[in-house]
């Protein structure tokens, strides 16, 4: 597959500012008026540009649909809701509730980070303000200065100086913020309510005109900038990138470190020093001229323009340069960087990176070349690399091309990248497969790209362009005002999508850049402990294990002499771009949800036609209940195998319908195989059948070799799961709380005994007794929607699945009191740690739903500022609703180093926060309480921004066999009768410091390494207990040592 496209990634900053591309066309007093920019013709919102006198560009985003249906509110003011409670509900640096991604295959319950569903009718305002400075200005002696003042500068301000008096009120307003730093800039942005964003426009302001940054708030603060760092240490793709960095000029801003660490930040400087370095960077950096601010709202032009002018023209403007880079434009060009590395990762893969460094192309958006170039090397269908690596089963993806960050494309160098994911055959030849690349790589010179196929991507980008789906606010404003820093006003939207520019000369002279000499070669493999010889070094930060040697000279001389291979060659004509862009007309018995066309023992099919969001566009949703699913851990693995194997199979026929933008996927949920499609609604009925016709002839298709490939896979992806703390955590509660559960070290044992015979029986079995449940939404006719559907169903040719083999989950009903289940994490040189306190409610209701999404409205805040800001406990810290098939509960989790907190200090920890809470409940009043539901029911009634959010919004009613597709009315409606005396009386039941009446809790911690180590003895989850800390405890059997054990002696609910 070829990489975020070259022109997607030009959200990095020049060395002059946004400013030099101004063209002034109207001036009066305040401001100057820029040009318009480009925008596609199904986008109804309206835009413009201006410079404000201090230097400052700001783009306007007038969102013309403002007649959204709104509920009464209160109309109290932000003052009134934030001095409602003084109680100390506070929060630092973003309301950024972070969900748990920790990557699993199946989402076997429905978690929200408070704020469950939230859709409908209101839409949220949004601001974000790009600064021209990130790390490639860090001062020398202070690595990560960049990232720590982006921290440091939302800690309070002049005029508002409460530490987090702005995470507060945009949490309290219904909205959230983040902030991202990267190599030559930086963005703060938020969104909020829109009644409330002239008040968060000018809390957001005050950071950039008189931000405190105070002594003691730094101190804390380098704690977390630490904690971060920590949380990224395990990741190979840092690790990599940090290693590579390290291969640039010494005395270059690309060989530094932009983290920031307890080292750089604490123990290397002195604090007084840094203080005054982190004050001096700002004035020397954060100034107005070097700014670009985009703002969006449901608001009348004229009255954003009024917002703007009044917050952000007294922003000083010190009238100094950027620093230049210009002495820097060859920093890869040195004895380090081309040369054979072997790397040790963390996870255990195989992959081999090649890296080129180009000039800088930020300025050649127009024709994007590395673009053009990734999508011919990233191809996989018929005649591609990949396509000839696979005949021998020597590798299962690519990914080429120039990723969307700074630190591959930025003002001194682009760099392109080719990563191969080998199998360890395809390890065992790399010298072929290498050979094999520069073969392509020489058909791609001389035979050049002719201009078909540059027009072909041009006509991709520009159908996508015009149908492109609308993005939610705070994604529009990040990535717009980071856009204005790079283009010129009119190429602001355009800029990072079109290809404009057929420039083959350019190309070619990427082309011809791209050869062995100048090349760096990264080969990564997991290694045991006893092969690691002294040849091996350690990059300073991540600790990266690492031997480097020159490119052998008969590899060197065969990569460059390699003949052109008859089996490769460029892509065909692409047969899957749409060309029939018609909507079906509007009808006026259109239901607002999906309804039930088809009901049969062997299919049900729920169908909605789109008459909103007026795209070309459908989603066709499958879920294949089989009398296998669920059978046991082996058929579960054996799912996860037939999905890769087919997955693998179809990527070379489908290919050229990814590339023109039609999207397939192939999922394993619980046992059940999903499929979906989806994209522009012509060709997706054909797309469809292409996958059924390969799902009946897989068996056919698949011969020992590739499945040997594909369980290695496998065995590797289970493995290198379950060395992720997080994802630990979450499988040691889900198997405590739910039957048919298997972890990914269960799941790794059950894949060694798979066989090929096995494979080739389940794929023949799991077909014949099935039940389909279908979701058909977008531009589609019932008719048309019925028959694709029949006709997948004639294709595929199973039979009815008896109803007592449909798939039953029972969930414990948890005992009055805690518990705590503790493991070691798996990966001996990890030092982070995950604590989730778990508490259990009840059977899941609408009702209850509602109680539990306005408390973790109410807490989610004060929770990340006490437990992260003040006791900087981790970096991340959050709380979420939980419904595990049908019984709800919620969690409060933090991620830590064993080096800083042990498990059982943040679980005391937390549940100080819950009797902090609890007190605080006790004097909450019902004015305040009716502000956070009123807030609550705004986010709820948010707009979707594209048709995607609606689909998979009610395929998650199919899945969950709820069918509540109305949820967000009744849930509004529940909250509206929610009473705060309600709420504490539900809050009382449900911890430790109340009555403990319905208090019941599991503590699931995993804990990290204090001492490092590679070795991974064996496999396994040790389940371990502290005696001493059980008896002071005084309570029974507190330490959960037999999960088996424990689950047998509950009760269990009966659900989905």
């Amino acid at each position: 597959m070829k990489k975020a496209s070259e022109s997607a990634s030009c959200k990095h900053i020049a060395t002059d500012s946004g400013a030099s591309f101004a063209k002034p066309l109207q001036k009066n007093g305040a401001f100057t008026t820029l040009p318009t920019p480009t925008k596609s013709a199904s986008d109804p919102k309206e835009y413009k540009v201006i410079q404000l006198q201090n230097g400052l560009i700001a783009c306007l985003i007038a969102d013309k649909r403002s007649n959204f249906v709104e509920m009464e509110t209160t109309e109290d003011s932000d003052e009134e809701m934030l001095d409602a409670d003084q109680s100390d509900l506070e929060s630092e640096e973003g309301s950024e509730a972070d969900s748990e991604d920790d990557g699993s295959e199946s989402n076997e319950e429905s978690d929200s980070a408070c704020e469950k569903n939230n859709k409908r009718k209101v839409k949220l305002a949004a601001a974000g303000l790009s600064v021209g400075v990130g790390s490639f200005s860090d001062p020398k002696d202070v690595p990560g200065m960049a990232h720590f003042l982006e921290h440091m500068v939302f800690m309070g301000s002049e005029k508002y100086p409460q530490e987090n008096f702005f995470d507060k009120f945009i949490q309290q307003s219904g909205g959230s913020n983040n902030a991202t730093t990267d190599a030559e800039h930086t963005v703060f942005y938020f969104e909020c309510l829109e009644k409330h964003f002239e008040e968060a426009l000018d809390r957001f302001s005050q950071f950039f005109k008189a931000p405190l940054m105070k002594r003691d708030a730094m101190a804390r603060e380098t704690e977390a900038i630490d904690s971060e760092f920590q949380l990224a240490v395990p990741s190979d793709s840092w690790r990599m990138q940090q290693l590579l960095f390290s291969l640039a000029q010494k005395d270059s801003p690309v060989n530094s470190f932009s983290w920031g660490n307890f080292i750089t930040l604490k123990q290397n400087v002195d604090q007084n020093y840094l203080y005054e370095q982190a004050h001096a960077f700002r004035h020397r950096h954060y100034s107005a001229h070097r700014m670009t601010l985009t703002v969006q709202a449901c608001l009348p032009m004229e009255q954003l323009q009024q917002y703007v002018l009044d917050h952000f023209s007294e922003i000083p403007n010190n009238d100094l340069p950027p620093i230049q880079f210009t002495e820097f434009r060859s920093v890869f060009n040195t004895p380090e960087f081309n040369k054979l590395y072997y790397v040790i990762p963390m996870k255990d893969f195989c992959q081999v990176e090649i890296t080129w460094a180009f000039p800088s192309l930020l300025k050649k958006y127009r024709s994007g070349p590395q673009n053009i170039i990734s999508n011919l090397i990233g191809d996989e269908g018929k005649g591609s690399l990949l396509s000839h690596l696979k005949k021998f089963h020597w590798a299962v993806s690519t990914c080429a091309g120039t990723e969307d960050t700074e630190s591959e494309h930025n003002s001194i160098y682009t760099l392109f990248k080719l990563e191969v994911s080998l199998t360890e055959e395809g390890y065992s030849h790399i010298n072929e497969v290498i050979a094999i690349i520069f073969s392509y790589l020489r058909l791609l010179r001389e035979h050049g790209i002719e201009r078909r196929i540059f027009e072909e991507m041009q006509k991709i980008a520009s159908i996508s362009f015009k149908y492109a789906d609308e993005e939610s606010a705070i994604d529009c404003v990040s990535e717009m005002c980071s856009n204005m820093q790079v283009f010129p006003p009119e190429d602001y939207i355009t800029g990072s999508v079109l290809l404009v520019e057929y420039d083959p000369e350019l190309i070619q002279m990427l082309l011809e850049e791209m050869v062995p000499e100048k090349a760096n070669i990264m080969l990564l493999k997991k290694q045991s402990q006893n092969t690691i010889d002294n040849d091996y070094q350690t990059e300073k930060w991540f600790g990266t294990k690492y031997c480097v040697q020159d490119i052998p000279e008969e590899w060197m001389h065969q990569w460059k002499n390699c003949p052109l291979l008859p089996e490769l060659s460029l892509p065909a004509p692409n047969t899957f771009i749409t060309s029939d862009f018609a909507l079906l007309p509007d009808i006026s018995n259109n239901s607002e949800y999906p309804r039930k066309v088809m009901d049969s023992p062997l299919v049900e099919l729920w169908y909605r036609r789109d008459m909103h969001f007026k795209l070309p566009v459908a989603h066709y949703y499958f879920q294949l209940i089989s009398s296998l699913s669920l059978y046991d851990c082996k058929s579960i693995c054996m799912l996860d195998a037939f999905i890769a194997l087919l997955t693998i199979e179809l990527s070379e026929e489908l290919y050229p319908a990814v590339a023109a933008n039609l999207s397939y996927a192939l999922e394993s949920y619980e046992g059940d195989l999903l499929i979906k499609v989806w994209g522009f609604n012509q060709k997706l009925p054909h797309l469809l059948g292409i996958i059924v016709k390969y799902i009946n002839d897989l068996s056919d298709r698949i011969n020992q070799s590739l499945f040997d490939a594909i369980k290695d896979k496998r065995l590797k992806c289970y493995y290198n799961m379950s060395l992720k703390p997080s994802v630990l955590a979450k499988e040691l509660r889900l198997n405590l709380l739910v039957d048919k559960q298997w972890d990914s070290i269960e799941r790794y044992n059950a894949m060694l005994g798979v066989s090929y015979d096995d494979i080739i029986t389940f794929a023949k079995n799991y077909f014949k007794s099935v039940y389909v449940k279908v979701l058909v939404q977008g531009n589609v006719s019932e008719t048309s929607a019925i028959s694709t559907v029949k006709e997948f169903i004639n294709e595929l040719g199973y039979s009815e699945l008896p109803k007592e083999l449909l798939p039953k989950y029972h969930v414990v009903r948890l005992e009055k009191g805690e518990k705590c289940c503790r493991a070691k994490n798996i990966c001996k040189s990890d030092t982070n740690s995950v604590v989730t306190n778990y508490y259990q409610s009840d059977h899941f209701t609408i009702q209850n739903s509602a109680m539990l999404d306005i408390i973790m409205m109410l807490i989610e805040e004060p929770l990340f500022d006490t437990l992260r800001t003040k006791e900087q406990l981790g970096y991340q810290v959050y709380c979420s609703c939980r419904d595990t098939f049908g019984v709800l509960g919620f969690s409060i989790t933090v991620f830590s180093q064993v080096t800083k907190a042990t498990t059982k200090f943040i679980d005391a920890r937390i549940e100080a926060f819950m009797n902090h809470i609890h007190k605080l409940m006790m004097f909450f009043n019902d004015e305040s309480f009716q502000l956070v539901k009123d807030n609550l029911i705004k986010k709820k009634q948010c707009n979707d921004n594209y048709l995607k959010e609606e689909v998979d919004r009610n395929w998650d009613e199919i899945l969950n066999n709820e069918y509540v597709f109305d949820r967000i009315k009744q849930e509004i409606k529940a909250i509206e009768q929610v009473t705060c005396y309600e709420m504490r009386s539900w809050w009382d039941a449900h911890h430790s410091y109340g009555n403990r009446e319905k208090f019941r809790k599991i503590s699931i911690q995993v804990e990290g390494h204090a001492h490092s180590s590679c070795q991974i003895n064996e496999l396994k989850i040790d389940l371990y207990c502290n005696e001493d800390e059980a008896l002071s405890k005084d309570i029974e059997n507190y330490f959960i040592t037999n999960i088996k054990e424990y689950k047998d002696s509950l009760e269990v609910y009966h659900v989905k």
